[in-house]
This record gives C-alpha cells, structure tokens and sequence, in this order.
C-alpha cells in the first residue's frame, strides 16, 4: 500500500483533489450562489471528508514524534491498570485530559497503534475545527468562515512530521475552543453553568500547563462579559469553579498523604521546564526576540508558507486598522482584542520555554484564525474575498508543494535492535509485567505493550541534572519499590535513545546502582542494550 500512495502519480492524484476543492471553495467565497447543488453542510461534511481520508491513507503505523510513544505509554498503563484513576493522574507526566482520549480506547480493550493515534488526533481535529467554524459563522458569511477552516484542513492533510501526529496540543486546542463557545453564551447562562465553564477552564493546567495563558485570557473574557451584563453575583461563580479542579485534587492527593508529588509532578517541574535555562540556554530577551519568533515560523519547509499567508493577512489587516479604523461597533472591538490579546498569550505560551518544537505552534492555529475573522467582518465583502482568496492561494501552494515532496516516515536505523528488544521484552513477561526504560526510546512500550513501571515512560527526568533531580530520584526508587516491575532495560545509548551519554549510565548515580545490584539481575544483552529482570525473591518481597 505504501508503494502505492507514494508513487507520483497518486501524490498527483492528492494534489488534484485538494487544488479541485480548493478551487470551489475559492469560487464559493466570490459567487456565493455558485455550485447550488452543494449545501453548506455538504460542504462542510466533503471537507472534513478528504482531510480524514488523506490523513488515514498516509498515517504510518511507526513513530512520527517521540512524545506520541509517551502517551501510547501512558494510555497502555492506565488500561492495564487496577486503578485507572490514580495511575492517569500520576502516570501522564501531569497531563491527564490530554491523554484521556486515548487512555479511554484502551479501557474499552481497544490497543493502541500509531495509526489508530493518528485517526484519534484527526477526529479530534475534525471535532475543534467544527465547533471553532460555528463561533466564526457568528460573524462571517459560511462560505467564508468554510474556507478559513479549509486552510488549517489544507495543511494538516499535507504535513508528515511532529506538526502533524498526535500530541497534547491537539486536545489543548479542543478545550480551549470549547472553553470559548461557553465563554461567548455566558452572559445568559444560569449560575450553575457559569461555574461550569470556569470548572473547564481551571482544568487547562491539566491538559498541558502550557494552555495556562490562554486560560487566564478565556477566563478574563468571561468577567468582562458578565461585567457588562451586570451579573455580579455571577463572578464568584466562575472563579469558584476555575479553582475547583486544584481545590479537589490537593484534596485527593492529601488524602493519599501525597501532596508532594502534586506539586511536583503538576507545578515544580513545570515552571523550572518553562522560566529557568535548566532546559534552555536561551535568555528571556532571546525567547522573545522578533529574529527568533520570524525563525521559528519559518524554520520547516512544510509550514512556512502557511504562517506567511496567515501573518501577512493580519499585518495588512492591521496596518489598514491604523490607517482607517473601521472599528465602529462595540461587540467588533471586543473581539478585536480579545483575539490580538489571546494571540499574544498564544505566543508567549509556545515561545516561553525556548524550545523550537514545531507541535508547539499548533497553539497558533486558532487565535491567529480568529483575528483574521475578526479583521475581515470589518472590511468590505470584496476586500474580504480577496484576503481570504490570498491566503488560500498561498496555503494551497503550500500543500502543494507538500505533495510534491512528501515521502514514506524515515525507517529509524535502529529499527532492527527495536524489534530485537521488543521481543525479548515479550518473551521475559507477562502483559500486564511493568517496564522501566533508562534511556529515552518510549517506543519500546508501544512495540512490546507493556506498561509502565515508573510514572514516567522514561527515566530522563532522574538522569537528567536540575533543580527538580534529588525529587525525581526519590519518585523513581518509591515506584520501583512500590510497583516491583519485572525488568529493567539500559537502553542508554546513542544509537537508539535520546540524549543519551555515558555521564547518565546509571551505575553513575549509587542509589539507583545500589538498587538494581540488590533487586535485579542481568539476563541479556543485546548489543549494547541491557535487559534486567527482578530477582524472585525481589519480587515476593
């Protein structure tokens, strides 16, 4: 199948589609009345239609990006687990609700591959991407608003890298957009779904403390409106219910006399990994400089065209506001700034850490979307069409040039010894035996399925030297005492794991050597991959 999709002439085929639909999507916007055999809903309904088909004939069956592995890990763990609940909040690497999509198929005996990842991803996409068109059909005509929606649909079926698998930015998105369609209806909710909706949003730090800034701006917006609507008695409410989920989980983690671990698994880690240069040498000045921002836009050939036409639009929009503000009504200027607002958080979230991981730009897709709407509901319908006509141009050229050059994922060179230790994994446990990885290969838990021994699908946090290490240390040797997973396995090498490097080989660090020394034994070595399995008595004790 393969061979098939990826021969020239099929990618053709691909392209022709996509330029087809784009064409009369285009057509749609300039003659509105066009096309009258096809309905808006049929419109919406074949749109979605060719992204999820595009993406599930291309979605390969390997690793795209090494975080998805983390949360196939983590979702593979709590579907095994006796208590579901204690291991999603403990064993996600603080981001329950972003896992949860997947840590729920396999509850229901549904295993997880990279594919199905994938498929799950999409429909999440498909999910967001509706709900956010239904809050921009408020302002724009549909046809318009169908083909703002189109663009991010247009790139997403054509990217084949970590911008494109599954991540925790995919459900990021999916609450905040939801948090939003609350949000805009809350001045005529009733007090008990006002703090609803304020409930929803102070979960955000546990679906990726990353989304915390546009929360705040969410949050922030909806006082503004119940302000306005002069519905005081309302405000406690939705801050109540925004502090709800912190409130209950110190309560269920005080219950478990384990308060430490909720801060340091949610929070400690979390702000060292964000406000400190421990994972990134770069200066705040430096994060947020323009030279890096434009750099970082435009550092993948697969997207840059993209941010250029969405960017671009804005700038001009922008410049037109300056010269000529149009303005006038008050419900457009605040959505004006509420979307330069979210914009702006959006971008101090993906710059804040100092990390160039294009998934992170992902949070970029909706604000962005959002002012544009914003910008073109005040111009002209004929300025409009020719914005959006623009940019949908240089999104299509964008996937085109996609198509062109898109190929199969890179085989891992690796990829044999996987396959060797995978099965030697197999054939050394039972399926619901732990497994704890010293290295950074969170495939091997998706190859073998087995779950995870240590909250962590990897021991990078323990090795790695910060702030938060002697925490991370103690974490480690309790869930190793306390979980007694059956094998552990040095995959500390340049060959298959990440920042990998002999001052992180664990005979380097004693209480961890002492540990294994005392309660595991060497039963194979695969190359230079070492398989340790717990003594007998080890495993009683």
């Amino acid at each position: 199948m393969e061979t098939v999709v990826y021969a020239l002439p099929f990618r053709l085929f691909i392209g022709f589609l996509l330029v087809g639909w784009s064409f009369i999507l285009g057509w749609k916007v300039l003659f509105r009345d066009s096309f009258p055999n096809l309905s808006g809903r049929a419109l919406w309904v074949i749109s979605f239609l060719l992204f999820i088909g595009i993406r599930i004939l291309y979605a390969p069956d390997r690793e795209q990006n090494i975080d998805t592995s983390t949360w196939m890990a983590t979702a593979l763990t709590v579907g095994k687990a006796s208590d579901p609940l204690y291991t999603l909040l403990n064993y996600s690497d603080g981001r329950p609700l972003a896992v949860l999509p997947l840590a729920i198929a396999e509850l229901i005996g549904i295993p997880l591959d990279y594919r199905l990842t994938d498929l799950i991803g999409v429909l999440l996409w498909c999910i967001t991407l509706w709900l956010f068109g239904r809050i921009l059909k408020k302002y724009l005509a549909e046809e318009m608003t169908l083909a703002l929606i189109w663009l991010p649909l247009l790139l997403l079926s054509m990217v084949w890298n970590d911008f494109a698998s599954f991540n925790t930015e995919v459900t990021g998105n999916l609450w905040l957009i939801l948090g939003l369609s609350g949000l805009l209806r809350i001045r005529e909710k009733p007090v008990w779904a006002v703090a609803g909706i304020g409930f929803w949003l102070g979960c955000l730090p546990f679906v990726k403390f990353q989304t915390v800034p546009m929360g705040v701006v969410l949050g922030l917006l909806g006082v503004w409106k119940l302000y306005q609507a002069r519905r005081f008695s309302a405000l406690p409410a939705l801050l109540i219910g925004a502090l709800l989920p912190v409130l209950l989980l110190t309560a269920y983690y005080a219950g478990k006399n384990d308060l430490d671990s909720f801060w340091g698994d949610y929070f400690s880690n979390y702000f060292v990994y964000s406000y400190t240069t421990e994972y990134s040498d770069l200066s705040p000045g430096e994060r947020f400089s323009p030279v890096r921002i434009v750099r970082y836009l435009l550092h993948s050939y697969q997207f840059f065209l993209y941010w250029i036409g969405i960017f671009g639009a804005i700038l001009v929009g922008l410049f037109m506001q300056i010269r000529r503000p149009v303005l006038v009504a008050t419900d457009q200027k605040e959505r004006f700034w509420f979307g330069l607002i979210w914009l702006v958080a959006s971008f101090y979230a993906v710059l804040q850490a100092g990390n160039n991981y294009t998934h992170y730009l992902l949070f970029l897709v909706f604000p962005s979307l959002f002012l544009l709407s914003v910008l073109c509901s005040t111009f002209d319908v004929a300025i409009t069409q020719k914005i959006i006509l623009v940019i949908l141009g240089t999104v299509l050229a964008q996937a085109s040039i996609n198509c062109f050059f898109r190929k199969p994922l890179d085989i891992h060179p690796g990829e044999p010894l996987f396959q060797r230790i995978s099965a030697e994994i197999q054939n050394r446990s039972q399926p619901d035996d732990g497994l704890v990885l010293w290295g950074y290969v969170d495939r091997l838990h998706a190859y073998s399925r087995r779950p995870m021994g240590y909250r962590n699908s990897n021991a990078f946090w323990v090795y790695y030297p910060t702030s938060t290490q002697a925490f991370r240390m103690k974490e480690f040797l309790s869930d190793l005492e306390q979980n007694k997973p059956r094998l552990f396995v040095d995959v500390m090498t340049p060959r298959i794991s990440m920042f990998a490097d002999k001052a992180y080989q664990f005979e380097n660090y004693p209480l961890v050597k002492n540990y294994i020394s005392q309660h595991y034994q060497l039963v194979k070595t695969i190359e230079d991959v070492r398989i340790f399995e717990r003594k007998p008595a080890a495993i009683t004790n």
